[in-house]
């Protein structure tokens, strides 16, 4: 196996099969590991009927920023992928990814949502992604179009080097801040989106964003 993709999830039970099946049909070359978060809603008990995987448990919700911290402790391999398990992000884009990972000598690659379909429209999602990238390019001289993509392949030794810290939502914004005071050279790929709404089990609330903007902005300042 050449990659590990860590996957948290948190009482995600309604739509796990699907989940479950779409990682199923990814390559062998990809160690999987899922970071049940503390689920409560019987999540656990259906990833506990899988032997596909390398599942881990949480004995409670600790955020998705330690559930990843945690995966990539479990990871065997050499490069890591990362991706949230709320199925906005289609699994195909995931070998995508991949190619431009390897097309580019195992630079950091990221997903970008946002395209002309996807931002047709202003909404508070759109306008919020828009106010973020916006800041972090300014902080830290970079030409992003999304930075809080869940979705990011690196290698496992530079993931460690970062020594992340962040529990919760902030992690995505940590971990590009602190690679571009590193000047690492970025390659965006466009990943396939459907956005999910707060009443299918969208977990982001707009209090997570405060947290994720102080991130941000505290790293880059320390980095003058």
């Amino acid at each position: 196996m050449n990659y590990s993709l860590i996957i948290p999830i948190y009482n995600e039970a309604r739509t796990l099969d699907k989940l479950l099946n779409d990682l199923d049909e990814l390559s062998d070359n990809i160690e999987i590991i899922i970071v049940n978060d503390g689920s409560t809603d019987g999540t656990k008990y259906r990833l506990d009927k899988s032997n596909s995987f390398k599942i881990i448990h949480n004995s409670k919700n600790l955020g998705k920023g330690s559930s990843i911290i945690i995966g990539e402790r479990h990871a065997t391999t050499q490069n890591i992928i990362l991706m949230d398990g709320d199925l906005e992000i289609d699994m195909k884009s995931i070998k995508k990814c991949i190619t431009v990972f390897k097309e580019n000598n195992n630079a950091v690659v990221v997903g970008s949502r946002w395209n002309e379909k996807s931002q047709s429209g202003l909404n508070i999602n759109t306008l919020g992604n828009f106010i973020i990238n916006y800041i972090f390019n300014f902080l830290y001289k970079t030409n992003l179009n999304d930075v809080l993509c869940c979705v990011k392949i690196i290698r496992k030794d530079i993931l460690r080097s970062l020594n992340l810290r962040s529990e919760k939502f902030g992690i995505e914004i940590e971990l590009m801040s602190k690679l571009a005071i590193k000047g690492t050279e970025f390659f965006e790929v466009n990943v396939v989106y459907n956005r999910r709404k707060n009443s299918q089990g969208k977990k982001l609330k707009i209090s997570d964003s405060f947290d994720i903007i102080w991130t941000m902005i505290k790293l880059g300042i320390k980095s003058k």
